[in-house]
């Protein structure tokens, strides 16, 4: 959004004289002189017409038609900044009411120019209720404009009043002296990736530091105690040679995606691979397949969710609303990536949104964009994927966003913090920052958690732990999760041959570290017994659904409680030949029984 006293030229008809209503008319022997400065400024001649204007405003100081007068010769004659401030404004101090339009239209830029948006609003309200039915040309001429300036003057004047405040700080140890930019934190808060620009090995020569060749290299650092360490490569197979972007990892660490350049028979094209790690070391980048990357189209700045089930990213690929869009992913049960989906018109724009950044709650998005509503080139703003009423992305606000374009996004797993790359106070370098995000910003905090899924015997189970934000695996008996740090969960371990676990945890679990370090799980044989938390209920149904053939009857002490849950069962769509339940002195806990 430009920032510089624009205006329309106006169309050169003649403009009457308006009645005196305020201000102090004026003096008869200088009515002569005035009467000749309007018929000069409607033969055009601005010049001669503001000479003469200005010996009437001179002699009668606080009248406000010769201030009128010049201001619109200033307009006229070389669009006169300063003249159109002057001019303008005393019309308009001396007569706040004045009946011609143009002088509060003129006003509402000046104060649009100055950021004072509250005074903008108000003039160019008072123009547009003068200007209501108004045959004059030269005042209709600059209708649509004024309504432009109306509209940015309203949405910048509630921008400045609900400014979120804001004190980005470096992050001590990575920032250094070179570049850093694209920073992703893992959802355990321990380690940072992004892109250090750093010198070309080489061997030593004459010339000055500065003329060396840099390259952006991939990088991390591990965080101790409250500061990271000062960071360096990472190794094979990253910093092949190409060109590298950001990168985004599982909450459990064991893959790692992020887009490279590759040239082939001279075209450059941009595709989105993922690395995996196999007994703590990163195996052979994998090109992902043709259902998320396209040979003629650029494919980047991908962002996996926390348990590697949905992959987003920016491609300009056809298909989209313009520009470059952010487009989705699912992971199908053998693995591959479904066909990708644009995220509609709800997120994409005619113009381009990029950096998107899915937050561990698995819904909130951030992203830039240039196409919504903002304060100038790449704005960031968030939304919820998950919201079924079609709600635009909220612009994320001053002084977050500026006039610039803002680079990168991205959010900590407990949603309180944010970071991104920009410059510090008194450095030249591009540096990593954080600041506090304002809670009407923030995502569904979350907590980073592991457990262990085994059977009765210890022995470690390949199982899946479904969440209200998730579907987790444990290939080797160990599950890493985010659970909700706001609302009430219920975790559902599933393995092939087993009855499931429910566990039922608060927030109050989760933020103290009392969810437990594993379960265990029962084989699914008839005459086996399980406890039964009444609030998994809804959680056990899901898995029978899922498991058609399997029989159980819901024992409680007390019958009512057994029907209770008897019927919410059935509610779901259990058949009855599936269900039994009873109540009785005998049964000492809610349980369900394999029948």
């Amino acid at each position: 959004m430009k920032r510089l006293l624009h205006l329309l030229v106006m169309l050169t008809i003649p403009l009457l004289c308006q009645s005196q209503d305020c201000g102090t008319p004026l003096k008869p022997a200088d009515k002569r002189v005035y009467d000749e400065a309007l018929e000069l400024y409607n033969r055009h001649d601005y010049k001669e017409s503001a000479i003469r204007m200005r010996k009437v405003a001179g002699k009668n100081p606080r009248a406000t038609d010769p201030q009128f007068w010049l201001g619109m010769t200033a307009v006229k004659d070389g669009f006169n900044a300063t003249a159109i401030r002057r001019y303008f404004g005393r019309c308009v101090e001396l007569c706040p009411d004045y009946p011609h339009p143009l002088a509060h239209y003129y006003m509402g830029v000046v104060h649009y120019t100055d950021d004072r948006y509250d005074e903008a609003v108000a003039e160019l309200e008072r123009y547009f209720n003068l200007a209501s039915g108004s045959t004059d040309r030269a005042v209709t001429a600059v209708y649509e404009e004024a309504s432009n300036y109306l509209h940015w003057s309203r949405f910048l004047a509630e921008a400045t009043l609900n400014a979120a405040p804001f004190d980005p700080q470096r992050v001590a140890g990575i920032s250094s002296k070179h570049d850093e930019m694209l920073p992703y934190l893992t959802l355990d808060g321990k380690e940072m990736y992004y892109l250090r620009l750093l010198p070309e090995p080489k061997a030593p020569t004459v010339y000055h530091s500065e003329m060396e060749r840099k390259h952006w290299r991939l990088c991390s650092s591990r965080r101790q105690d409250t500061a990271f360490s000062k960071g360096a490569e990472l190794p094979p197979p990253f910093n092949s040679g190409d060109p590298e972007g950001g990168v985004s990892i599982t909450a459990d660490g064991n893959e790692l995606y992020y887009s490279v350049i590759r040239t082939v028979n001279g075209y450059a094209n941009s595709d989105i691979y993922c690395v995996r790690r196999v007994d703590g070391r990163w195996q052979q980048p994998e090109v992902l397949g043709s259902q998320v990357n396209t040979p003629r189209s650029w494919e980047s700045q991908p962002t996996v969710s926390a348990d590697g089930q949905t992959l987003l990213f920016a491609s300009n690929r056809q298909g989209g609303q313009g520009g470059i869009d952010l487009w989705r992913c699912h992971r199908l049960k053998n693995g591959d990536w479904s066909r990708a989906e644009n995220l509609g018109t709800n997120i994409n724009t005619g113009g381009n949104e990029k950096f998107p950044f899915l937050a561990a709650d698995g819904r909130t998005l951030y992203f830039l964009s240039d196409g919504w509503q903002g304060f100038g080139g790449y704005d960031a703003y968030f939304a919820d994927l998950a919201d079924q009423y079609g709600n635009r992305p909220t612009n994320l606000g001053l002084p977050i966003n500026s006039e610039g374009d803002e680079l990168s996004f991205g959010v900590t797993a407990d949603g309180r913090q944010a970071y991104f790359c920009g410059r510090g106070e008194g450095s030249r370098s591009l540096d990593i920052m954080m600041f506090d995000l304002y809670p009407a910003a923030r995502p569904e905090p979350m907590m980073w958690c592991r457990m262990q899924v085994t059977d009765t015997n210890g022995r470690a189970l390949a199982a899946t732990v479904k969440t209200n934000n998730g579907l987790w695996s444990a290939t080797d008996g160990s599950v890493v999760m985010m659970l909700s740090g706001k609302y009430d969960e219920v975790l559902t371990f599933s393995a092939d041959g087993m009855l499931p676990a429910l566990l039922a945890i608060t927030p109050a679990q989760v933020k103290g570290g009392k969810v437990g370090d594993g379960v265990s799980l029962l084989p699914l044989t008839a005459g086996t017994v399980m406890p039964l938390d009444a609030r998994c209920t809804e959680a056990l149904a899901d898995w029978m659904l899922e498991h058609p053939r399997v029989r159980i009857a819901v024992e409680c002490p007390k019958t009512a409680d057994a029907q209770a849950i008897y019927e919410r069962l059935r509610l779901r769509g259990l058949r009855p030949d599936r269900l039994t339940h009873r109540g009785g002195t005998d049964v000492k806990q809610t349980q369900i029984r394999v029948l």
